[in-house]
């Protein structure tokens, strides 16, 4: 097997280095890469002031601007000869201003009353509140809910949809939920909820919501005595049926609106012009969305995929004398909706009438910065190319080029759901039988966590990795590699 493989090696090297179809492979190409300007990228698109880059959010558009700046700094061209933006066709939705009122009296939303489902309610709604203790079935079988609010004390907040299904089985329109003893309880929820709000919701169609759906809020203690009339020790000792029934019933009136428009989600891609007019092109893909503020913080995403970005415009950089003068064009295509379901890179891979390339192949770089708990250093995982003999072949021959790296097969070995191959922005070029190589560095514990951070980036290792990609897509981009794809 190594004869083989060496063999083919062999046959590449010669291939590419006798034929003068192509500039020759030279190691002063790879001194634009550094780890100062690498580490520089990743710290300013892993900044808190992106607040995690989600997908079509302000802190995304600030990242596409900066991709942007460094694409022009260096020559690209935009990938459709006109902008730089590709609008990926989304849908989002976010709420609107809520507003809550009792007796004429408004409630503050996060402060008396927070919203804990995801469905609308426009109109307003207004009707009667009915306080139902704890909620057990011998009171809920005792009270008239139709068309009411059911209130409800409630142990752990978050655990309302199973009591809201039940009320609403009683005829109940929505219900209200409050902690019988935390007094922080309240606050603690309303705050993390606040975060959640104000996130967009992003779909691939134009999202669509039932007037069925569960309509469930949680009050803080006081605003409980406030509807009632009555202390609110008084009221979580008021579990007799009797007493319960002599409870006025408050009119509360409720707005939650949704607005629903067209989501600002972009990839983000311009061009190295090949030479003679070719329209053969390599893409070379990063997904520079993240997943925005979850778990307390913000998830800044400097491994994922920070790091992947920055090899982009950091190879973007280092092909750049080469403009004109290779055998492929080289598109560097920065994607959004990654982390919702690659739905960037479905979306360029499949609008080929938007540009005017004949992609011959993919080079995608997700999360290379780290060193995972399996290596000491030296080392880079490739997914996909066990698919494409010669694109490993090309990989073999790049690493012979440079300081060689160990490469490491592991993932390409994953099946089910940890089958990585599906799992990153090659997938959407793999399904269409375009040949693909993703490089990756593992994965660690800070994955999808705030605590992926800049700082934690070895960005010499880094570094290296990124000269092996730029190899590999320098040989890929000669007019013999994936010659025999038909046009």
């Amino acid at each position: 097997m190594k004869a083989i493989v060496s063999f083919i090696i062999i046959s590449f090297v010669c291939c590419f280095t006798l034929t003068g179809q192509s500039p020759k492979f030279k190691e002063k190409y790879l001194k634009a890469i550094t780890e100062e300007s690498l580490k520089q990228h990743v710290y300013t698109l892993a900044s808190d002031s992106l607040k995690g880059r989600n997908t079509g959010s302000e802190g995304e558009h600030k990242a596409a601007s900066y991709i942007i700046e460094n694409f022009e700094a260096h020559g690209l061209k935009p990938f459709n000869d006109t902008t730089y933006l590709q609008n990926i066709g989304l849908w989002s939705w976010h709420w609107g201003t809520m507003a809550f009122s009792h007796e004429g009296k408004n409630l503050e939303h996060y402060k008396d009353i927070v919203n804990l489902s995801s469905s609308p309610i426009e109109p307003s709604l207004t009707t009667k509140a009915v306080y139902l203790a704890d909620g057990n079935d011998s009171i809920l079988n005792a009270i008239d809910l139709e068309g009411k609010i059911a209130v409800v004390l409630l142990e752990n907040l978050k655990r309302w949809y199973s009591l809201s299904s039940k009320t609403k089985r009683k005829g109940a329109v929505a219900l209200f939920v409050v902690h019988p003893t935390d007094e922080q309880a309240f606050t603690k929820l309303a705050t993390s909820m606040e975060t959640v709000h104000k996130q967009q919701s992003i779909y691939k169609n134009r999202p669509s919501f039932s007037a069925h759906l569960s309509k469930a809020f949680a009050i803080e203690q006081s605003t409980l005595a406030q509807l009632f009339d009555t202390s609110f020790d008084k009221l979580v000792k008021t579990s007799d049926l009797k007493k319960i029934k002599k409870l006025n019933q408050p009119k509360i009136t409720i707005s939650c609106p949704i607005i629903i428009e067209k989501a600002e989600a972009n990839n983000v891609a311009g061009y190295l012009p090949g030479k003679d007019n070719t329209t053969d092109a390599i893409v070379i893909t990063a997904h520079y969305d993240h997943i925005g503020e979850r778990y307390n913080g913000i998830c800044v995403g400097a491994d994922d995929n920070a790091s992947g970005t920055a090899a982009v415009m950091e190879l973007a950089k280092a092909f750049a004398p080469l403009k004109g003068k290779l055998d492929k064009n080289l598109i560097f295509l920065t994607t959004s909706g990654e982390e919702k379901g690659l739905l960037g890179a479905f979306y360029f891979a499949d609008h080929p009438n938007e540009h005017r390339f004949n992609i011959k192949a993919n080079v995608n770089i997700d999360m290379i910065g780290r060193i995972d708990s399996t290596h000491k250093s030296n080392y880079i995982y490739t997914i996909g190319n066990n698919h494409y003999p010669e694109f490993d072949s090309l990989l073999h021959v790049a690493n012979n080029e440079i300081e060689p790296l160990h490469i490491q097969y592991d993932y390409n070995e994953s099946q089910g759901f940890d089958n990585f191959l599906r799992l990153s922005d090659h997938y959407a070029f793999h399904r269409l039988n375009i040949p693909v190589m993703g490089f990756f560095s593992g994965l660690h514990k800070d994955y999808h966590k705030p605590s992926d951070t800049p700082d934690k980036i070895d960005y010499n290792e880094m570094t290296q990795r990124v000269k092996l990609i730029f190899t590999t897509t320098f040989l890929a981009a000669q007019k013999t590699a994936f010659s025999q794809q038909d046009d």
